[in-house]
């Protein structure tokens, strides 16, 4: 068999691994159903960082994300008569929680107002719509996409996504920020965990679309 030699001299863009840490992350209506709360998905428009105190929208973008794992259960089978090995067979697929940490900014509220309409919920009172102070009838999940952007970027016009994670029917389970200390100049940071039923993987062309020719709605 014919050997291949790999120069050490013809490094591209092409042969760098993707870089991770310029991503963004958006926040979409799970199956097209309208949130009990409007501030779960991104907000729409030309819009900036809450100055009022209160959003419209997910705003800014995070500082770590992780938890993107997928692990399918093996469930062992012994068979009489073949007692040498046992058998393994697929079980259930299980997602684990994903955590998003970001620095606290006035206004960024979207989090605590997914919590604390949960947090009606689960009390018998109703998804408590933050925005308008009422009871809401609406969905408490949301999809994320999570986009892996090209890095260095050559248009300075576009910014090109070349890798995508897509988290389905995520809602907020935990919530929490770190402890305040007066005797250091740490950040206030927020940590929001969320589970999900579903994470597809995909690479993707300049345009954002699955390299392999399937449509998003396929993962």
């Amino acid at each position: 068999m014919a050997s291949t030699t790999l120069s050490t001299y013809n490094s591209s863009l092409a042969t760098d691994p993707l870089r991770g840490f310029r991503f963004t992350a958006s926040f979409t209506r799970a199956g097209g159903a309208t949130p009990f709360d409007p501030r779960i998905e991104d907000a729409t428009g030309t819009v900036g960082s809450p100055v009022s105190g209160k959003s419209t929208g997910w705003v800014g973008g995070f500082t770590n994300v992780s938890g993107l794992s997928i692990n399918t259960q093996s469930i062992q089978y012994r068979e009489g008569g073949y007692n040498t090995t046992v058998h393994q067979i697929p079980g259930m697929t299980t997602f684990s929680p994903i955590t998003f940490t970001r620095g606290v900014l006035f206004g960024n509220d979207q989090a605590i107002s997914w919590m604390r309409g949960l947090f009606s919920a689960a009390q018998g009172s109703g998804l408590n719509n933050g925005a308008t102070g009422t009871g809401a009838i609406g969905n408490f999940r949301v999809d994320i996409t999570l986009s892996v952007n090209e890095h260095p970027n050559t248009n300075a016009n576009a910014d090109f996504p070349k890798m995508k994670f897509k988290i389905h029917n995520a809602w907020i389970t935990a919530l929490n920020y770190t402890d305040l200390d007066a005797t250091n100049g740490a950040i206030l940071f927020e940590t929001m965990q969320l589970v999900h039923e579903g994470l597809s993987v995909y690479f993707t062309k300049a345009d954002g679309t699955p390299a392999d020719g399937l449509v998003e709605t396929q993962y």
